[in-house]
């Protein structure tokens, strides 16, 4: 709630007007100044300054919750993913006030996932009188309108004639820069009140952060830490204050760990010539790995993590490899004309749980032609 803007707050006209020539925007500028300098920027007493300070730590301190009233709340905020056991696992699909990422190598499916979850969400509303609209963020121009009128087509005839419709429920952002994702971000709180935004999605959130700091330095990894700090601090705020459901979608990496130095048990034949043995060489060996990218503090950043891979030409596999309420599962899929097709009965999960980040993901071989 720091990031609640002062604007948005009940208090009267004077005192807002007061903010708007100030450089004071949300509830942290202030927060984060000294009372003195408060008075002196907004032009208020002692005791103005104090209850107005009041207020804003209130606003900052969350207020309690039953279980009961949580358990409602969920229950009305999930989005369904489609097939029973998957959103049952989910205890409802995917939940308003989190942060769920989709993360696996090129072309395993994450963009189709994010129109797929956008179709679902103007369409398959569990309350049909609430007018629910998707915010769409394209960070690598993937979106395709008529992907979208083709999945709607094929799963949902009955709703062809209205298909200008629910593309007027997904308004699309396509940033270009590090910094223009930053913009549109802090802009979201009041667009998404207005335009009653169910389900935000970002595809993707690495794009722009891999390819505008790079990592060759020990300075642009603290960049880039930070920035997608900032990032995950926006969203997850974006997601609680509002209760909507946050989307994201992120790419791998590979890891190489280095393993001991050893020597070769091999003894190779005696040389007639030098009269020389010769044994093994000292060798040190590397294993590779393909993970999710961004590092393990974005991996404690997101709530729910789902990696997707490859198994063969045709299949791919969801798992769940992060999740407060599911456990570590995996789910078999292919891609359609209806979207994603999840294999009902051709599934795996475990309560033993897992490193979410230490998974490593199957890609897919390279085709010899």
């Amino acid at each position: 709630m720091a990031f609640m803007r002062l604007a948005k707050l009940p208090i009267d006209q004077d005192l807002k007007d007061r903010i708007a020539r100030s450089s004071l925007k949300t509830v942290k500028d202030v927060l984060s100044l000294p009372p003195l300098q408060v008075m002196t920027l907004l032009n208020m007493s002692a005791d103005e300054c104090k209850l107005f300070m009041d207020k804003l730590f209130n606003v900052c301190i969350p207020k309690h919750v039953t279980a009961f009233d949580l358990s409602e709340e969920e229950r009305k905020g999930s989005y369904w993913l489609g097939t029973d056991t998957l959103d049952s696992m989910l205890h409802g699909g995917l939940h308003a006030g989190s942060l769920t990422e989709f993360a696996g190598p090129s072309g395993v499916g994450k963009t189709q996932w994010c129109l797929y979850i956008a179709i679902l969400t103007v369409i398959a509303k569990r309350d049909s009188s609430n007018n629910i609209t998707t915010m769409y963020i394209d960070t690598e121009t993937a979106f395709r309108p008529e992907r979208i009128v083709e999945i709607i087509s094929n799963k949902y005839p009955e709703h062809t004639t209205e298909i200008s419709k629910y593309l007027s429920k997904i308004y699309l952002y396509q940033p270009k820069t590090v910094s223009s994702l930053t913009e549109i971000l802090e802009s979201l709180e009041v667009i998404a009140v207005e335009k009653d935004v169910g389900l935000l999605i970002v595809d993707s959130i690495a794009s722009l952060a891999r390819k505008e700091i790079t990592s060759s330095s020990s300075l642009s990894n603290i960049a880039r830490t930070n920035q997608l700090a900032s990032w995950a601090a926006k969203l997850k705020c974006l997601a609680q204050q509002l209760n909507i459901c946050v989307v994201v979608t992120n790419q791998v990496t590979t890891q190489v760990a280095k393993k001991e130095l050893h020597v070769t048990e091999e003894i190779h034949s005696l040389d007639e010539e030098d009269g020389e043995l010769h044994t093994g060489s000292r060798e040190r060996t590397f294993s590779r790995h393909v993970t999710p990218a961004l590092g393990n503090t974005w991996t404690h950043c997101v709530n729910t993590r789902f990696i997707l891979q490859f198994k063969d030409s045709k299949t791919r596999q969801l798992i769940i490899a992060k999740s407060p309420i599911a456990p570590f599962a995996t789910f078999n899929y292919t891609i359609g004309e209806r979207g994603i097709n999840i294999e009902e009965h051709e599934g795996f999960y475990s309560y033993s749980g897992s490193d979410p980040g230490l998974h490593k993901i199957k890609v897919q071989q390279g085709i010899i032609l």
